[in-house]
C-alpha cells in the first residue's frame, strides 16, 4: 500500500494533514525517515511508524504456483481449468491477480499477489526483471542459435527482441532467459531459427525461484526472504 493510504486508514491521520506530517519528517520506514507520500510498504517486511509509534496494517499476499500445462492463465473460465483453481477455497482471491502469464500449453512459476503496484512494476518493460525457462525443442540445436538469441532476433515479421541469453544443455533441451514478456515469445523465438518448441516452463521471475520441491498443480505462499527480495519492485516510478 502507499504510505499515505496506510496512514489514512490506519493511522488516524486526516488526508489533509498528510502533506505536513511527511514534511516534518515524522514518519519512518524500518527507522529511516520518508518524505514519500507514493512510497510503497508492506507489513510483511516493512515497518511503518508515526511519532515513533508502530502503525499495524494488513500484510499484502503472495503466492508461487507451478502451472501445469492445458491450464489458463486466468481467475475463471466457461470452459477450461484455471490456475485459481489451484488455491483452496479458504483464501480470498479478491484482489488477487496474477503476475506474468503463461501460454495454455506452458508449465511452471506463475506469481500471485494482491500487490497491484509490485505486480506491475515487474512486468513493465522498462524494468527489465528477466524470466528463465527450460525448454525441449523438436530440431536439434546449433551452436550458432546462441549468437543469434544474443544479437536480437526478429519475431511477427518487423518485431525486434532485445539480446537473450540461450545455454544449450543437450540437443534438445536448453535454458533461456529474456528481459521482456511479449505474447509467446520463446516459442516465437526458437521458430524463427527453425525450432518448435514442445515443452516450455518458466523456473525464475526476477529473483523468484520456482521452489523444486513444489509439485505441478500445486502452490505456496512466499516466505518472508522471498518477499523481502521484492523490495526494490516495490518503489514508486
Amino acid at each position: 500500500m502507499r504510505i499515505d493510504d496506510v496512514l489514512i486508514q490506519y493511522g488516524a491521520v486526516k488526508k489533509s494533514d498528510i502533506k505536513k506530517i511527511l514534511r516534518d519528517q515524522r514518519v519512518a520506514v524500518n527507522d529511516q525517515v520518508t518524505t514519500a507520500r507514493n512510497e510503497q510498504v508492506d507489513s510483511n517486511i516493512h515497518n511503518l511508524t508515526l511519532d515513533g509509534h508502530k502503525i499495524n496494517f494488513p500484510p499484502h499476499r503472495y503466492f508461487m504456483i507451478n502451472k501445469t500445462a492445458r491450464t489458463l492463465s486466468a481467475n475463471k473460465d466457461a470452459d477450461l481449468p484455471v490456475v485459481f483453481d489451484i488455491l483452496p477455497n479458504d483464501i480470498d482471491k479478491t484482489n488477487l491477480y496474477i503476475i506474468g502469464r503463461l501460454d495454455f500449453l506452458s508449465e511452471g512459476l506463475l506469481l500471485i499477489t494482491d500487490n497491484g503496484k509490485l505486480g506491475r512494476n515487474l512486468i513493465k518493460p522498462e524494468a527489465h526483471v528477466e524470466k528463465v525457462y527450460q525448454v525441449e525443442v523438436k530440431e536439434p540445436l546449433e551452436p550458432d542459435d546462441v549468437r543469434k538469441f544474443r544479437a536480437g532476433l526478429v519475431i511477427d515479421g518487423d518485431v525486434s527482441l532485445a539480446p537473450a541469453k540461450l545455454a544449450i544443455l543437450s540437443d534438445h533441451t536448453a535454458i533461456v532467459t529474456i528481459s521482456e514478456g511479449k505474447n509467446r515469445q520463446i516459442r516465437k523465438m526458437f521458430l524463427s531459427v527453425g525450432k518448435l518448441v514442445t515443452k516450455l516452463v518458466r523456473t525464475q521471475i526476477g529473483p523468484i525461484q520456482l521452489d523444486e520441491r513444489l509439485k505441478a498443480g500445486d502452490y505456496r505462499a512466499l516466505t518472508k526472504s522471498e518477499i523481502q527480495s521484492l523490495a526494490p519492485y516495490f518503489k514508486a516510478k
